[in-house]
């Protein structure tokens, strides 16, 4: 028998496309290697825009509907949101799977369970699908068969994706902890590299677990250990079973369609980048294929179609998630603080999870708000030469707020390991030369950490230097207008310490400062300085992109390369490289030649601290 459709897969994507196509008349046959109802791994969050694409009557299986969401870091530092309107509808997915399979039979579909596709493959009059018991024909096919579907490997289709690895626990808890938390999700930041936690309640446990990129994390399971160790959950236990799965994350545009066959839902690596669902795109996209395959039984368009409406749709919305999940999972303490301190972000997100709004938008308003002022702060990024005067003016009366979320975030190792080499190197009564002080943060960590008899901050900006005067007010520190890029106003061996923190990013020659650092310094002098450098490793190579994709039209990015840090590599200096050579500070010492790396000290040699990479 020749079927008009042959649907191969029977989760949300599948199950959707061979209910529509039923609705209308078509011939369907769906096949599925498992029975239904069966358990399905996964978190079973329906977002609330699948309320524009599903009927009604899917709330019939919906287990609690959620109107708050707690976000944290590592399970502390609740922040609590609540909704005015519903966010996440839960369901359990055998039950929510097996209801919308038993909705397209009801409609006329075939169903076939128990039933593994083995091959399929495309003639010029029809489609062939061959399954463990039987070999069946069509005029078109919709592999809806999963991450690791047969129909797409046998056609040659192969979506571009990223394998997340999840580990989730179906978990009873004791009733006082379970009333405490069952009308709210929890998502938790910082619990597995490149992903997240998470805790859904359901209608009497809840679904919790942890989930990341295969590439960064391998194994999932210390980290499920970990999320419940920072969730204190281990002493409420009374019952838990886990289990492993896998989700193909979008990683950009594919070809998901051929001449009798297109894919949907997994099968198509439709899984947001960002949030990691999947069962909203798998049924829009299930729907998307029905109504091209009624286009093309009717003789009036081709799979193409199919491929362009995705594109349309679809694709778009899953390249912005894509850039926002590179943001707060590369570095989720950064995310973590962009939710708690700007509302904007989380209302936003709630919008695109009810459907009123879109990815697309979400970046943009990370662009025009935060995004822009807390990476200008970060010092990793430089307007042309010219205008650094003025950007450093513009954003000096925030400029100190930008540091507290910096320290506590991207910088936390790096400013600590700054503050130690002062501690170590700046002796009591010494005078200290703080070059491009900015508000005075560094000058602020010197008088913390030591005694100096005079301290000298000198930057281009006046409206920086106009917070550090307000800020600093021992008698010790003086301030002045200078450009640390043209040649310093005071005489050879003037001072015992210069200090230098994400300045030299802004500078043409940042070698020619460091020479002019070293001149000024007495013999047994030290020149302290941290800089943003170019990454090496995949991490950053990550953020690096994003810096480049969110900022591109307005600022030109610096990171210094390798042969652009002045750096001297002898017995007397010392470099240390944090967050994946994203930050480097180094030590200098008189007898120190930039311009040559491994030229020879010009005198002898004696041991400073030297650091490591972190």
């Amino acid at each position: 028998m020749k079927y008009d459709v042959i649907v191969a897969g029977l989760g949300p994507a599948g199950a959707t496309a061979a209910y529509e196509l039923s609705k209308k008349g078509f011939n369907v046959l769906a096949i599925d290697k498992q029975k239904h109802p069966r358990y399905k791994p996964c978190g079973g969050g329906l977002s609330a825009k699948i309320e524009k694409i599903l009927e009604p009557d899917f709330k019939t299986v919906v287990e609690r509907t959620i109107r708050k969401v707690n976000f944290t870091f590592r399970g502390t530092g609740d922040i609590h949101i609540e909704s005015e309107t519903p966010l996440v509808y839960m369901v359990m997915r055998d039950v929510f799977d097996n209801f919308l399979v038993e909705k397209a039979r009801a409609k006329g579909a075939e169903i076939h369970e128990q039933e593994k596709v083995t091959h399929a493959e495309e003639g010029k009059d029809s489609v062939v699908v061959m399954t463990e018991k039987n070999t069946y024909f069509a005029k078109l096919l919709i592999g809806a068969d999963g991450v690791n579907g047969t129909v797409a490997r046998s056609i040659g289709l192969k979506p571009k994706k990223k394998t997340a690895v999840l580990i989730e626990g179906e978990v009873k808890v004791k009733d006082k902890r379970f009333k405490k938390i069952k009308d709210e999700i929890q998502f938790d930041f910082g619990s597995v590299p490149y992903g997240y936690g998470w805790i859904f309640p359901k209608a009497d446990h809840l679904s919790l677990g942890v989930g990341g990129l295969k590439e960064m994390i391998n194994n999932p399971k210390p980290y499920y250990s970990g999320f419940l160790s920072d969730l204190y959950l281990f002493d409420d236990i009374e019952s838990e079973k886990k289990f492993g799965y896998t989700i193909p994350i979008f990683d950009g545009v594919s070809k998901i369609a051929s001449f009798r066959t297109m894919l949907a839902g997994d099968a198509a690596a439709l899984a947001d980048p960002f949030l990691a669902e999947g069962i909203y795109y798998a049924v829009r996209s299930g729907q998307i294929a029905a109504e091209v395959t009624s286009g093309i039984l009717h003789g009036n368009t081709t799979t193409a179609n199919y491929q362009k409406r995705i594109a349309q749709e679809i694709y778009p919305e899953l390249q912005y998630a894509r850039k926002i999940g590179m943001v707060f999972y590369t570095f989720p303490k950064l995310g973590y603080e962009l939710l708690k301190r700007y509302p904007e972000f989380y209302k936003q997100i709630f919008d695109v999870v009810r459907g009123e709004a879109t990815y697309e938008q979400l970046w943009g308003k990370m662009k025009s708000n935060a995004g822009i002022e807390i990476m200008a702060f970060l010092g990793l990024l430089k307007t042309r030469p010219h205008d650094v005067r003025e950007m450093y003016d513009s954003i000096a009366e925030q400029y100190d707020s930008y540091v507290s979320i910096w320290k506590n975030t991207l910088g936390k190792g790096v400013w600590n390991y700054f503050e130690e080499m002062l501690q170590k190197n700046i002796k009591d009564g010494v005078t200290v030369l703080d070059a491009g002080t900015g508000t005075g943060e560094t000058i602020g960590a010197i008088l913390k950490n030591s005694n100096p008899s005079k301290v000298v901050g000198i930057d281009l900006s006046k409206g920086m230097l106009k917070i550090a005067r307000k800020k600093i007010k021992d008698k010790r520190v003086s301030f002045d207008v200078q450009d640390i890029s043209t040649n310093l106003p005071y005489p050879d061996n003037s001072f015992d310490v210069v200090t230098c923190t994400w300045a030299l990013e802004t500078l043409k020659e940042p070698k020619k400062t460091v020479a002019e650092f070293l001149r000024v310094i007495n013999e047994d002098g030290y020149v302290i300085y941290a800089f943003h450098s170019l990454p090496t490793d995949i991490m950053g190579r990550l953020y690096s992109y994003f810096m480049e994709q969110l900022l591109k039209k307005k600022y030109e990015l610096r990171f210094l390369t390798p042969k652009e840090r002045p750096f001297h590599k002898c017995g007397r200096s010392s470099i240390a490289s944090f967050a994946g050579g994203l930050a480097t500070v180094v030590v200098l010492r008189k007898c120190c030649n930039v311009d040559d790396e491994t030229a020879p000290c010009l005198i002898g040699e004696e041991e400073i601290p030297t650091g490591n990479t972190h």
